[in-house]
């Protein structure tokens, strides 16, 4: 066991991961989630908790975010956003929340590992985010841990985007902790 060399391979391939995504699909998406009346974001299991801490930031950021399957999650229609995170983009509830808000005409943008997945058929837009196959992390974890870290990035093109501060996302953070 070497805890800096395990972290170090764990960064390298996050590194490699994102190195690798468009910039371009990048921008689509940022112009998707601003322009859109609400966002919905989904995933499954760890892909999930990332989804969940991507709308907690982008609600810090003044949008109206929804996360599917809470309670309090309103009806999608075609003004609004999903994003959908499956890192194989062929996860079984996924795939049917994704044909559900297509159904509803709501746009569909998919993050990835897959070039060519189930999801991604529906999807109005897929960003890749390439995985190394050989990864000292366990199961799913390459992508989860790149999607993360790709998600807060994006969060800083949208604060520049929507010229919000910092400050600005103090005062939507929670005050009932």
């Amino acid at each position: 066991m070497n805890f800096p060399k395990i972290t170090n391979s764990i960064i390298k391939e996050i590194k490699s991961s994102l190195n690798q995504v468009s910039e371009d699909r990048c921008i689509d998406l940022v112009k998707s989630i601003t322009s859109s009346e609400r966002v919905y974001l989904t995933g499954m299991g760890r892909s999930g908790l990332v989804a969940r801490a991507f709308a907690m930031r982008l609600t810090h950021v003044g949008l109206t975010v929804h996360v599917v399957g809470d309670v309090t999650t309103p009806a999608i229609d075609e003004n609004d956003l999903l994003v959908v995170i499956s890192g194989s983009g062929r996860t079984d509830v996924s795939r049917h929340i994704a044909y559900k808000a297509k159904s509803a005409g709501a746009e569909v943008f998919l993050i990835t590992s897959q070039n060519d997945s189930e999801i991604g058929n529906l999807a109005d837009s897929v960003l890749v985010i390439p995985v190394i196959i050989e990864s000292v992390q366990p199961l799913g974890s390459p992508f989860e841990d790149a999607a993360y870290i790709f998600l807060e990035t994006l969060v800083i093109m949208i604060m520049k985007t929507l010229d919000v501060t910092q400050n600005d996302m103090m005062l939507r953070h929670s005050n009932l902790e």
